[in-house]
């Protein structure tokens, strides 16, 4: 009978190594990796430059951090892309897309409110980062949701002028 038994605690022990593993490695490629946020932040300014409307409104979310102001509705992001799509900026990338990870200053990038502030804290994705895509007149900087399984992976933009 102790036979027995030690035969069943390695079976368990066997299926449960099973089920486990699996789950672990899937677990680990649930985030984006920087090339992945630099192609997203790309195809953003691509979508951008060419005027795809439909393309930006289904990848970015509310609320989102455009400059200093959080736009709740996605109505208001849809004037959003409009209004950039119309304004003759240069949106291409023009050199290497430079991804960082968010600290506790970088809210201050986008403005030093407090209303961008909270919305860093209370907002921004958990695994957020940033792209800083090099631009004709300036820098186009994103802030990218690297969790795989968000459609909606562009939740703020600010433009920086040289």
């Amino acid at each position: 009978m102790p036979r027995r038994f030690s035969r069943y605690n390695g079976g368990v022990k066997y299926l449960i190594l099973l089920l486990v593993t699996p789950i672990l490695l899937l677990g680990a490629c649930s985030t984006l990796t920087d090339g992945q946020v630099a192609a997203a932040a790309a195809e953003t300014t691509e979508y951008l430059a060419q005027g795809d409307l439909d393309a930006l409104a289904g990848s970015s979310g509310t609320p989102f951090l455009f400059e200093t102001e959080i736009l709740p509705a996605p109505v208001q992001l849809t004037y959003l892309w409009e209004g950039l799509a119309a304004s003759g900026y240069d949106f291409g990338p023009q050199g290497d897309i430079r991804v960082l990870d968010p600290d506790d200053e970088t809210w201050m990038r986008f403005s030093s409110s407090r209303e961008v502030q909270l919305w860093f804290r209370r907002h921004a994705p958990v695994d957020a980062a940033l792209a800083v895509v090099p631009t004709q007149g300036g820098r186009v900087v994103l802030v990218v949701d690297r969790d795989r399984r968000s459609t909606e992976r562009i939740r703020g933009l600010k433009v920086e002028h040289e």
